[in-house]
């Protein structure tokens, strides 16, 4: 099973690190059944209503492990939590967003992603979109 860990807004624009260098970071806090595939960079809109620290980007790991009914999601919610926790800079917005590729990912969801590449979309239609995954905040105003 193919599982992804998303990562927004953890860093400030003084910052030494940004969101990528902490999802890569993120390798590291995986069990040994789970096994990183890679992380990917996804460039977000840089449009006057968005604030963003530099780019405007997110990050996803990819991790393969075994499936969803051993609660993996549950235990990746709790790993990238703290990972969150120890590793954001106080003054940004972190968001945590974790799915398994199915049952989780449904087709309105790649609707709603598409949509985010060229406008603004509101918190309640991203839990909307991610009714079938985690989505959390993580301080701020829940924005990232």
């Amino acid at each position: 099973m193919r599982y992804y860990i998303g990562f927004d807004d953890t860093d400030t624009l003084d910052a030494d690190r940004g969101t990528g260098k902490l999802a890569r970071w993120f390798e590291s806090c995986l069990p040994a059944h789970l096994h990183f595939l890679g992380a990917v960079r996804q460039q977000l809109p840089r449009l006057p209503e968005i604030p963003y620290t530099s780019h405007n980007s997110a990050a996803c790991v990819m991790v393969a492990g075994p499936d969803a009914t051993d609660d993996i999601c549950g235990k990746l919610v709790d790993l990238a939590s703290a990972h969150i926790a120890d590793h954001f800079l106080p003054g940004s917005d972190p968001g945590l967003c974790v799915a398994a590729r199915e049952p989780a990912i449904q087709p309105a969801f790649f609707d709603f992603a598409q949509r985010c590449t060229h406008a603004v979309v509101s918190q309640e239609a991203a839990r909307t979109a991610a009714r079938h995954m985690h989505l959390s905040d993580h301080g701020g105003s829940g924005d990232g």
